[in-house]
């Protein structure tokens, strides 16, 4: 009886070990040490979850899912100064110009008026490949209100408050490659294709309400 008992107690030592290396591996492997992290979406483009190793199991590949990659700036790397931005402040500011919208209150609102021409997209792969991870260039959810400027431009600055005719108040948290001067790109949640369809490109006028740099 006594060498038996020894038998179950040295199994459960050593299952309690393999658990305990099990779980340090996978705390280990879980760490992105290069900054790097991928997606996964499934076959309509929305996003799964989130993983630091490139690869998705046999099951999420006969599912049609996807996986993508997302390269997070380096901490030291801020060329437009976005890290330094209260976005809690911003946003608030953004939902002030809305609801004074709403109310007729437009009148009392100060902006400046540009000529712009915008064009509609979506988190989604049809919009976004390669860079379809469901964030902004500032690491923001990407989805309505999200607005896509050219920080280069020097007229809109990460930050700004932009009313869109037709579009309403959004937060110009996003850039592009193809968004140059005064071309803007407005976002539509995931599963709106349609509505970024219908939009396409247009010529619209832009109110800046509210100029981050100015807030200084």
């Amino acid at each position: 009886f006594l060498p038996k008992e020894k038998i179950i107690k040295k199994k459960i030592r050593i299952f309690i070990i393999f658990v305990i290396v099990l779980n340090l591996f996978f705390c280990l492997s879980n760490f992105p040490v290069d900054g790097k992290f991928y997606v996964v979406k499934d076959k309509e483009g929305n996003i799964v979850r989130f993983s630091s190793q490139y690869q998705i199991s046999s099951k999420e590949k006969a599912a049609g899912y996807t996986i993508t990659e997302k390269y997070s700036l380096p901490k030291t790397t801020d060329p437009y100064g976005f890290n330094k931005i209260d976005w809690e402040k911003a946003e608030a500011q953004a939902e002030e110009v809305e609801k004074a919208l709403s109310v007729g209150k437009d009148k009392d609102i100060p902006y400046s008026e540009f000529t712009v021409v915008a064009t509609a997209y979506t988190p989604h792969e049809r919009s976004c490949w390669p860079y379809a991870d469901g964030f902004t260039s500032t690491n923001y959810k990407a989805g309505y209100k999200s607005i896509a400027i050219d920080p280069e431009y020097g007229t809109f600055h990460y930050g700004d408050v932009l009313y869109v005719e037709g579009y309403g108040v959004g937060l110009a948290n996003d850039c592009g490659s193809a968004i140059k001067g005064n071309r803007i790109d407005v976002c539509f949640n995931l599963g709106d294709e349609q509505k970024a369809l219908d939009w396409g490109r247009k010529k619209i006028k832009l109110e800046q309400t509210y100029c981050y740099t100015q807030r200084e």
